[in-house]
């Protein structure tokens, strides 16, 4: 249940998300990230629209927006059909 993710101190996931979206010219509404874990939770806030995965714990789904299937029951897939991506 516990884990350690050692990342630079202005580094991070929503950190590359940012600097994605600055360099493509895309704005934070127009992003959507996906995780499972406790190290996702951030990028999860961060992201236009935060998917946590159907596996992961009670704590990541409340950090997202959205709640999908787990990987092995297409949940991304059907996530981006959700919101009509796809």
């Amino acid at each position: 249940p516990d884990f350690t993710d050692m990342i630079p101190a202005d580094g991070g996931k929503p950190r590359g998300i940012r600097c994605f979206m600055e360099r493509h010219g895309f704005t934070r509404e127009q992003t959507m990230a996906f995780g499972d874990g406790g190290n996702d939770m951030a990028m999860l806030r961060f992201a236009g629209i935060g998917v946590a995965m159907g596996n992961a714990n009670d704590e990541v789904k409340a950090s997202a927006d959205y709640v999908t299937d787990d990987v092995d029951h297409d949940g991304i897939m059907n996530a981006l059909r959700h919101f009509g991506v796809i």
